[in-house]
């Protein structure tokens, strides 16, 4: 059984978040209004959505704020007999920005004791408990999201992420082993069966968990532009059990947004309807042009619909495809 990595770090978050303020509002907590702010906290800070209207370019600090406060308009405007209680939710919403990499970390102490001294003058408890209860919490948040992410880190494998010649934010990924054989398999060997037959299949589940932790981390950075390239294995298409278990590792939404599934054409052409299925599901493919592939005005545009197109000037149709480039997107020579 696979696990979504995502889905289990967002878990962390929102586990923490609800155990901050339960803490803050006590006996006044709303689980109703605390869930909805979360919903669009965790949107905005891991997914990047905000509203279309919303100019791109503005920090994530900025984009965070405006959409918790287009939440606590929405959530007045619909639950009026609680104004009090959105509007305190929401003030106090803002300040999981700075124990939550969007804002420049202060010590813990630091934001603790901004917290209690706000808490003090919204809600007019002052509880000197509070502060050691709050430092415990975000401690022990602190230590579980890194445990979590660091016991993926292993010394038996890495991954190799190199650039593409002039494409920015779009990149290579390869899974190392360093797994000492005896001298008497070469390195040829060893090689052919790594990257062959079920092996081949079973190595994606180590690339998987090991690229995912680095777009979570890349989104830690509030990095929401890099590309990833990774392997794919053509023969998982004929098990529909298997598939389904490695692509669990990476089936988020964030993380779809972020890698891209390389195949052949000619596994495509010949695999068609379940590279539908996949591409329905959001997952991105990064297409690898092969001499199957039959230079038409049809084809070429076809071709639009993969988020990279890979060539290689081997090819022996790479000048025709070449001279059709102003029709397609993201060409990546290799």
């Amino acid at each position: 059984m696979t696990i979504n990595l995502m889905n289990k770090y967002i878990e962390i978050t929102k586990k923490y978040i609800t155990k901050y303020m339960k803490l803050v509002f006590e006996y006044k907590y709303d689980k109703e209004i605390c869930d909805s702010y979360l919903y669009t906290y965790v949107n905005v800070r891991y997914n990047n959505f905000f509203k279309e209207d919303l100019d791109s370019n503005l920090t994530l600090r900025k984009k965070i704020i405006y959409s918790l406060k287009s939440k606590t308009d929405y959530l007045i405007e619909n639950y009026n007999e609680k104004k009090q209680i959105i509007n305190n939710m929401g003030i106090f919403f803002l300040y999981i920005m700075y124990f939550d990499d969007v804002i420049k970390k202060q010590e813990i102490k630091n934001q603790v004791e901004n917290i209690y001294k706000l808490r003090i003058k919204v809600l007019n408890k002052k509880d000197e408990e509070f502060k050691i209860n709050l430092f415990n919490i975000l401690n022990e948040w602190n230590e579980e999201k890194n445990k979590f992410l660091n016991k993926f880190e292993s010394k038996e494998f890495n991954l190799k992420i190199s650039n593409y010649r002039g494409i920015k934010n779009v990149y290579r990924v390869n899974l190392e082993q360093h797994i000492k054989f005896p001298m008497i398999f070469s390195e040829i060997a060893i090689n052919k069966v790594f990257n062959n037959g079920i092996i081949n299949e079973d190595k994606l589940y180590i690339e998987y968990y090991l690229i995912t932790v680095k777009i979570i981390r890349d989104i830690l950075k509030q990095d929401f532009k890099k590309q990833y390239i990774v392997e794919f294995a053509k023969t998982l298409l004929e098990k529909n059990k298997k598939i389904k278990g490695i692509l669990n590792i990476i089936e988020h939404q964030a993380v779809q947004d972020k890698i891209n599934l390389k195949l052949k054409y000619k596994d495509y052409d010949e695999n068609k309807e379940q590279i539908y299925e996949l591409m329905r599901s959001g997952f991105k493919i990064a297409i690898i042009l092969d001499n199957s592939f039959e230079v038409n005005y049809i084809n070429l545009e076809k071709l639009n619909m993969f988020s990279y197109i890979l060539i290689n000037k081997n090819l022996d149709n790479y000048s025709e495809i070449i001279k059709n480039k102003n029709i397609l997107k993201n060409i990546i020579e290799i």
